[in-house]
């Protein structure tokens, strides 16, 4: 609530551009309070309590500390403004510089944010050290000073702090530990997250509100905003819900369950169609290797088999062995090299099934033997699957999701939507990779496409590397080249999903681009932001605490948030399911007027979209296949780029979902 010191109704325009006092006269007052500040950027305030931790044993204790912590946002729907609290937590390291440079590097210290005892304690920016002294720069002040060691704690990666903890040689799951106190592992953590914010609404607004900002004193209502189920009443917030979609398969069978509906059905695709795997592992794997490839063909439990399952035959000539994994990719050029027709080879008939394993290797080492063999192949043309240790020693209730990845790689369409999706005839994700190891950052951009039955049509990138000032000019060139290559009407209706917010500039480039191609289209632009801390709950006893899957809610004509993995009949969800934030801009032709999108529409195309992931057999996906792919996509380029090399994919495998 938002008064006069005099009891009048502050105006609404007058808070906003007040807004980002209102959020240091919070921090201020946190901080008066005994919290200690995180965080205070991108318009939140992470806190916690002061000495308030979750205590693991003496010995981890001394190292670093786990911080029950809020994070606070002011958010403004309908003409008024909602104070949004969220619960999180903080893992801190609280050795002093003077006791790190002992175990680990002073160069890993550098550049590290870092609290100084300096006219009290000050956050700052670590500059360098020596064996007495610290150098920093201090945020507040905008000054550099020289501290002694012993007054410096920095702020550490996990990474870090595992290191750290490995090298005293104490036995902690960090990550573990994390997911069980940051409420991940939980299956009922909808409630108890609504539990510990409530309390913590009840305690600060006795504490450190009213808020005084100018004449301005501020209150905070200590209930939650309430949601409506009633879409007849003049509440603010209504609950409206979608139904399940259902997908199609063999024989036009349709199931909303997918995983049910891909075994009992068989796949969408039923032409018959005979796939050549060029399995390579170790020596040492040669006998599970078998094993498995036997299993995928044959099947067990509840997955039938290639041929009654995707109507598609497995067989190989051998399996390559090689002395080691390091081995691998010269295994693999040379394969290449003595049978040059398989370049971009057309008929996909054929795929490399590649053992690397994860044991010596981080996720995003671009020069693993992942990234390697996975790049060479993919601008060869070749489709590949990479598989894992622990899938080939057992492949129990893998072999599904294995053997779906590599048919799909190979062009079969497991599933499709039964009928079109109202009001679009197609969708492109945009989405781009940032190379950071450059000294400006590069760029490259990419569009998926699906058309209005959310089939995946192709994939379109750029073929150079270029700078974000740039960014532009070549999304302009990637919106030209992606719709000249799709038969459109006159008048087309097409969707632009993406997940890094554009500027209003950027979407004024893109359209510009597009009405290049096809002047009378409408252009409709997409935001799907999933880094927001707005959290919805059902108090329902039935549920898990969670808005139901399906459930939307409207916050203003062009922006409403949609639950794709709450309260559902096909999966439990640990943890606490986050909404999506979907916000709209509509374009449309040129001396037409605009008006506000259709939210319903746009809400049922976003959870249409979430049930064509092809990458898994999961009923439901968290977000539309068109930002998930989009991802996917980034990730693995962004490996590519690391390496310092353009990445370019191979035409030929531009129709098919080779990032899966």
């Amino acid at each position: 609530n938002f008064i006069y010191k005099n009891g009048e109704k502050a105006n609404f325009d007058y808070l906003q551009n007040r807004y980002r006092n209102i959020l240091i006269a919070l921090k201020d007052s946190l901080e008066a309070q005994n919290w200690y500040i995180d965080q205070f950027k991108y318009s939140r305030v992470i806190a916690h309590i002061k000495r308030q931790y979750i205590s693991q044993s003496e010995a981890i204790d001394k190292y670093c500390r786990f911080y029950p912590s809020y994070s606070f946002q002011m958010r403004q729907y309908w003409h008024k403004f909602y104070l949004c609290v969220d619960y999180t937590l903080q893992v801190k390291n609280v050795q002093t510089i003077q006791d790190l440079i002992h175990i680990v590097g002073i160069n890993d210290l550098i550049g590290k944010r870092a609290v100084a005892q300096w006219n009290g304690w000050q956050r700052g920016k670590i500059l360098s050290i020596d064996t007495e002294f610290t150098k920093l720069y201090f945020f507040d002040f905008e000054q550099e000073s020289t501290i002694s060691n012993n007054k410096v704690i920095p702020d550490l990666p996990l990474s870090l702090i595992e290191d750290i903890l490995n090298k005293k040689n104490i036995n902690l799951d960090l990550y573990k530990t994390i997911k069980e106190h940051g409420l991940t592992l939980e299956p009922n953590a909808s409630r108890v997250r609504s539990e510990k914010t409530q309390a913590v609404i009840e305690e600060i607004s006795q504490s450190v509100f009213p808020l005084t900002i100018d004449n301005i004193q501020i209150i905070v209502d200590t209930h939650f905003t309430q949601l409506s189920r009633n879409i007849n009443s003049d509440h603010l917030f209504k609950v409206r819900s979608l139904s399940e979609p259902s997908a199609e398969f063999g024989r036009h069978h349709e199931s909303p369950n997918i995983r049910d509906g891909i075994t009992q059905f068989g796949s969408y695709d039923r032409d018959e169609k005979n796939i050549e795997r060029i399995p390579i592992c170790e020596q040492n794997l040669r006998e599970s290797m078998g094993t498995l490839i036997k299993r995928l063909k044959l099947g067990k439990y509840k997955y039938k088999g290639s041929e009654r399952t995707f109507s598609t035959r497995f067989n190989y000539n051998s399996i390559i062995t090689t002395a080691s994994i390091t081995n691998s990719l010269e295994e693999c050029k040379r394969l290449v090299s003595e049978h040059p027709d398989w370049i971009g080879d057309q008929s996909l008939n054929r795929i490399f099934l590649v053992h690397t394993p994860e044991k010596g290797y981080s996720l995003d080492d671009e020069n693993s033997p992942y990234y390697q063999i996975k790049r060479f192949l993919l601008e060869s043309g070749i489709p590949c699957q990479m598989i894992d240790t622990s899938t080939i020693n057992n492949p129990d209730w893998k072999d599904l999701n294995l053997a779906l990845n590599l048919v799909t790689k190979c062009g079969v369409i497991p599933w499709v939507l039964p009928g079109a999706i109202p009001d679009a005839d197609f969708f492109i994700g945009l989405s781009y990779t940032q190379n950071r190891n450059h000294s400006s950052t590069k760029l490259m951009g990419y569009a998926n496409v699906f058309n209005q039955y959310g089939r995946w049509e192709f994939y379109c990138g750029n073929t150079e590397t270029f700078v974000y000032d740039e960014r532009k000019t070549y999304f302009q060139n990637l919106i030209k080249q992606t719709l000249s290559r799709l038969r459109l009407s006159e008048t087309p209706t097409i969707y632009f999903h993406y997940s890094a917010k554009f500027s209003r500039e950027d979407r004024k480039a893109i359209v510009e681009a597009a009405r290049s191609i096809k002047p009378q289209g409408n252009y409709i632009f997409i935001w799907i932001n999933k880094t927001h801390q707005v959290r919805f709950y059902d108090a329902k006893p039935e549920t898990d605490g969670s808005l139901s899957r399906g459930s939307y809610v409207i916050t203003s004509p062009h922006q409403f948030y949609i639950s794709t993995t709450g309260y559902n009949p096909y999966r439990k969800i640990l943890g606490t399911p986050q909404m999506l934030e979907i916000n709209c801009w509509v374009e449309k032709p040129m001396g037409t007027a605009n008006h506000a999108p259709d939210l319903k529409s746009i809400a049922t195309q976003i959870l249409y979209l979430t049930k064509l992931n092809w990458a898994s057999t999961d009923s439901l996906c968290g977000e539309p296949i068109t930002i998930k792919y989009a991802r996917n996509i980034a990730y693995l380029t962004a490996a590519f780029l690391r390496q310092n090399k353009s990445f370019k994919l191979h035409p030929t495998l531009e129709k098919t979902p080779w990032f899966i």
